[in-house]
């Protein structure tokens, strides 16, 4: 029943997807993290749902236009439904808008294999991570999975590798002059102000459990994605984004956001992949609401610990 539900590209169907991950950003807000019902948490709440219609739309997007999936919604389940494991991601909207500035990242990237001539995508991805990082400042690291598709992809690679120093030099200028403007110097400096702290004690949190799930279930997916040759530029790109993340992970405290960030889609990929491969409806069937009983199993038993 589910995995028929999901095995289609309806717009009708994708919307009820939209639905229940609206509905579990209201649940967290509200009735878990506790945040009051004022005008301001609303008007973020309304900002928060818009912008995961954008995410949602964009994850289809990927899938479809690349040929990730055999036409179905898959992906797009996964990456609403492991949400429930991140309380953290729903107390404000800053680490959703920089997932939905990565999501341009990993769309354009991926379209970087189709194009002559990349000059203007590189330029367009590094504008994206350096909105993404004035909301989140692990979003920086993407800047290392563009160059790693600068020196994959046919051109100048010399010169293209400048593009986005340049691309952020300039935004970097016109964000000063702002700053400037309304005396906001201090402010900028601190939000790109960070030491890493790698007290050992971070990572022995019972919160970071799904984080490890996620992890494993990419490691033990990678190699299956390298068997496929008409993906292997893929592949690559998912396991550099893998490796950025764990970088991340390492450097950053709130875990849990660095993870969510750079692990969300390859995990979403990764869960289709393991249904597609099942031959067999019930099987197929039984492991989806076994992931979805787990989940919610999780969620009622460590809720206090997840925040």
């Amino acid at each position: 029943m589910l995995y028929n539900f999901l095995n289609t590209q309806k717009n009708s169907h994708l919307f009820a997807l939209y639905g229940l991950g609206a509905l579990q950003m209201v649940l967290y807000r509200y009735f878990i993290i506790g945040i009051p019902m004022d005008v301001i948490p609303l008007v973020e709440t309304l900002l928060m749902c818009f912008l995961l219609l954008v995410n949602v739309s964009i994850v289809n997007l990927i899938v479809r236009k690349n040929q990730l999936s055999e036409g179905n919604l898959l992906v797009v389940f996964f990456w609403i439904v492991g949400g429930l494991c991140f309380p953290e991601l729903y107390k404000d909207a800053t680490v959703m808008i920089a997932s939905s500035c990565m999501l341009f990242v990993v769309f354009q990237i991926m379209e970087l294999y189709h194009m002559a001539d990349g000059r203007k995508a590189f330029f367009d991805i590094a504008v994206f991570i350096f909105i993404a990082s004035l909301f989140f400042l692990p979003s920086l690291l993407a800047l290392i999975l563009l160059w790693i598709q600068i020196l994959i992809v046919p051109g100048k690679k010399f010169r293209n590798f400048l593009i986005p120093i340049v691309a952020f030099a300039i935004l970097f200028v016109i964000l000063w002059a702002i700053s400037l403007l309304f005396g906001w110097q201090n402010q900028l400096f601190s939000a790109f102000y960070y030491v890493p702290n790698f007290d050992i004690t971070l990572f022995l949190q019972y919160k970071y459990l799904p984080l490890l799930g996620m992890l494993l279930l990419n490691g033990m997916l990678a190699s299956r994605r390298l068997r496929k040759t008409y993906k292997r530029y893929y592949t690559g790109f998912f396991i550099s984004l893998i490796l950025v993340g764990l970088v991340g992970i390492v450097l950053h405290e709130a875990k849990n956001a660095v993870g969510w960030l750079y692990f969300s889609f390859p995990t979403a990929l990764s869960g289709m992949m393991l249904i597609e491969g099942m031959k067999r409806n019930w099987l197929r069937e039984v492991l989806l609401w076994s992931l979805i009983v787990a989940l919610l199993s999780l969620f009622l038993v460590s809720r206090v610990y997840l925040l």
